[in-house]
């Protein structure tokens, strides 16, 4: 290997090196944070790494965030907005692509890929006044359907890359067996998209698990608040606790960190597999 590759292979190497570092401090500043008493985040050598692990920060986190009811508010909204998410963006698909040479189910194709770039400020205001006159603000339906909303154009964009890669030589065959639409879709077409499906669960669970701007708009009850409201409560205008942040941010993060570490290998074959393909 000449001189001139192997430095522009170190310098790669390097580079990456740097980058991984670059991503992985946050995660070493919050575990250092979670397990440090809050003198020793604010005082003493805040980025060095606790001589002894503290653990009160964890159960009074818990405590005064009110973790437990928080923590099952974002399991209930996320479990009900990712099954869904699935139910009706593949069925939207399916039908968009299978459609496609009708004007009208084209046209919504479009429609979804608009709403992806279109940010939550911009609604924010109508859509705080339209939950108030509906009388659902301040409840776990309102944030579902809101979460919902904005994550579907995503999930339908994936769905359809990945719809085109089913031969409809199946369908086919299966509706001269006697299948209608809905069961020949249910039974030959979904099974086949569960890579795609894989994909959509995780991220989507990623984004209602960690949304914090519609859930701060949409429920501000206490008894109702997800995990990124209640961290909330350790960060004031006079006084913060960072130590009880960080321990509740690490307890939060479990549950997502599990679910991505069993799913990841669907992760980029439902992506890489619509895009390539389709």
């Amino acid at each position: 290997m000449s001189r001139r590759k192997k430095g522009k292979q170190y310098f790669i190497t390097a580079l990456l090196w740097a980058v991984t570092l670059l991503f992985a401090a946050p995660f070493y500043i919050l575990i250092i944070y979670a397990f440090k008493p809050r003198e020793a985040t604010m005082l003493k050598s805040p980025l060095a790494f606790p001589d002894q692990l503290y653990l009160d920060n964890f159960s009074e986190a818990i405590e005064k965030s009110k973790f437990f009811s928080a923590f099952k508010n974002s399991l209930i909204s996320t479990t009900v907005g990712v099954i869904l998410l699935v139910l009706i963006c593949s069925m939207a698909a399916y039908v968009i692509i299978r459609k496609g040479s009708s004007f009208f189910y084209a046209a919504w194709q479009y429609v979804f890929l608009a709403a992806i770039m279109l940010p939550f400020q911009t609604v924010m205001f109508p859509l705080y006044k339209n939950l108030v006159k509906l009388g659902i603000l301040n409840t776990l339906f309102a944030y579902i359907l809101v979460s919902v909303g904005f994550q579907m154009g995503f999930a339908i964009f994936l769905y359809c890359g990945f719809i085109k890669t089913v031969p409809i030589e199946l369908e086919e065959a299966a509706r001269i067996d006697g299948c209608g639409v809905f069961s020949s879709f249910w039974k030959i077409v979904f099974p086949l998209l569960k890579p795609v499906t894989m994909t959509v669960v995780v991220l989507s669970a990623l984004g209602i698990w960690n949304d914090y701007q519609i859930a701060l708009v949409v429920i501000m009850k206490d008894s109702v608040r997800t995990l990124p409201v209640a961290q909330q409560s350790f960060i004031g205008q006079q006084i913060s606790y960072l130590n009880l942040a960080s321990a509740a941010c690490l307890l939060s993060i479990i549950p997502m960190f599990l679910l991505y570490l069993f799913l990841q290998k669907f992760i980029v074959k439902g992506i890489v597999a619509g895009a390539v393909k389709g």
